[in-house]
């Protein structure tokens, strides 16, 4: 699919470690070796997706999935929004929230969330206690 100038699509092998460097940003103590191995069963549940340039330079990406919770029905769950650009930070961003909102309109979510960006996130998004509270993040609806 392509966003204008950026190119989003699934995590490909040939960028993981590429997309690694984006995470890493947010969660510091991530290892490249912790980093592929999650990767490889991200497929399960989650998806990632990442938006490179013209180059082919990886400038964002976005790990997110579709849940069912008992008070609102089906949402898009995004722990994970990381737009990273020197040159374009909010041409990144806005090609990734495109892709998020066009996804949960296909799948018929009645909300979107975008948890705040921090590094227990990585721990927190296989937490089913802490993904079914509503005070973090942000909910459109």
């Amino acid at each position: 699919m392509n966003d204008g100038y950026y190119e989003i699509d699934i995590l490909r092998p040939h960028l993981v470690d590429r997309a690694y460097l984006l995470v890493q940003a947010v969660v510091p103590t991530l290892t490249l070796a912790e980093w592929q191995q999650t990767v490889k069963s991200f497929l399960k549940q989650e998806k990632v997706v990442t938006v490179a340039d013209g180059e082919g330079v990886v400038r964002g990406l976005c790990i997110y999935c579709i849940r069912d919770l008992e008070v609102v029905g089906k949402i898009l769950d995004v722990p994970f929004l990381v737009p990273i650009s020197a040159a374009d930070q909010e041409g990144v961003a806005r090609a990734l929230l495109k892709h998020v909102m066009d996804v949960a309109s296909s799948a018929q979510c009645t909300s979107i969330r975008i948890w705040t960006l921090e590094p227990e996130n990585w721990r927190r998004m296989r937490d089913p206690a802490f993904f079914t509270r509503w005070d973090h993040g942000l909910i459109m609806g």
